[in-house]
């Protein structure tokens, strides 16, 4: 009876760092779509800046290039309270986020650590950007690779999901 009891014990332990892992991973999805779906577009490309070239015109601009998965780690987009805004996983294995080109701050708590983060604009992971030019409604989907740091019961997650802006452009 001691180790039915102790195996109920490590199941629910298992269960709970489980469920804390989908809601952080749920809280940055659905905090990071929140911000993609209402951008604006960046009409002087002062946002919008990648290696020193502007992107006047585009909604969303693609981030930190990760030559070895060939997908991009980040994205930027200005949002509709005129806020230069980028979420990125940064090379400490930690997804942030800059406003107006402000210091980094993390998005999850440091129990979890992204093994990677993919953001692919409307389904192209060589595409990096979407601009007014596009003949289809600009979309974001995002991908991430989320663990627990804990050593004991250790869990992983993929979670993906799709976004695009509110106003359909015409």
């Amino acid at each position: 009876s001691v180790t039915i009891f102790i195996s109920i014990i490590q199941n629910q332990q298992k269960t709970l760092q489980d469920q804390n892992l989908v809601n952080q991973a749920s809280y940055a999805l659905e905090y990071i779509s929140r911000s993609v779906r209402t951008a604006i577009k960046d009409s002087s490309g002062d946002c919008l800046v990648d290696n020193e070239v502007e992107y006047p015109g585009y909604h969303y601009l693609a981030t930190h290039y990760d030559q070895t998965s060939g997908y991009y780690a980040g994205i930027k987009f200005l949002a509709n309270d005129e806020v230069c805004e980028e979420f990125f996983l940064d090379t400490d294995g930690v997804l942030k986020e800059t406003k107006n080109g402000g210091t980094p701050q993390n998005i999850l708590s440091d129990r979890f650590k992204l093994l990677y983060a993919r953001f692919v604009i409307n389904g192209d992971n060589n595409l990096q950007g979407a601009s007014e030019n596009d003949t289809v409604q600009p979309r974001v989907t995002m991908v991430f690779d989320i663990k627990t740091e804990s050593s004991v019961n250790q869990q992983e997650k993929i979670i993906q999901t799709t976004v695009s802006r509110r106003n359909i452009i015409k």
